[in-house]
């Protein structure tokens, strides 16, 4: 799996002239057909999606092209996700989350739990992505819990890489594993 750019068009002029890379060996990605189409979001945000899948030139290998819209293995938007995160750092209870965004509690609930044992994980990793995209910065300031700390550090990092969505940020500085249940590392930004 590879995360992407969310515009198809971009994705197809970079699979033509061979900007993509092959997470296996390095290689060059070229078009290879399509990925099962699937719901993604819910209610007005719903939208079918079906990924593009891509094949290593050099070792063979294929990869679903996951736009950085998406997280693996979720079926609502990374912005979705990330607001229901976001409200959380702020201190809001599960049931005022779940009106908020529009999604069933126990969906909420997983995905804050998954942020939880993950938080000290994906606070270091999003530090080193924003100490990498701006050495002018010193530190990063805790914001009480480990998830706000979490939280905090994804939204420096992708101010840090100007990003205007700090949770398509995420999704692509972590391949679409921000809340993966996998012992696959997030992609390291020096080697991005």
């Amino acid at each position: 799996m590879v995360t992407v750019n969310p515009d198809v068009s971009v994705v197809e002029s970079q699979l033509e002239v061979g900007e993509l890379s092959c997470p296996s060996c390095s290689g060059v990605l070229g078009p290879w057909g399509w990925a099962s189409e699937r719901t993604v979001g819910r209610a007005w945000a719903a939208r079918r999606v079906r990924p593009r899948r891509s094949r290593c030139r050099g070792c063979a290998a294929t990869h679903v092209l996951l736009p950085a819209l998406m997280l693996l293995r979720r079926a609502d938007w990374a912005s979705t996700v990330g607001r229901a995160l976001e409200l959380r750092a702020c201190g809001w209870s599960h049931r005022r989350i779940v009106g908020e965004v529009g999604v069933a509690r126990s969906t909420v609930r997983g995905w804050l739990d998954r942020f939880v044992e993950l938080a000290e994980r994906l606070r270091a990793h999003f530090t080193n992505w924003a100490l990498w995209l701006d050495v002018g910065l010193a530190r990063i300031e805790p914001s009480g819990t480990a998830l706000a700390d979490a939280v905090t550090a994804v939204t420096v990092a992708a101010e840090a890489a100007g990003s205007k969505s700090p949770w398509r940020f995420a999704s692509a500085a972590t391949a679409g594993r921000l809340l993966c249940n996998t012992s696959s590392p997030f992609p390291a930004p020096w080697s991005a």
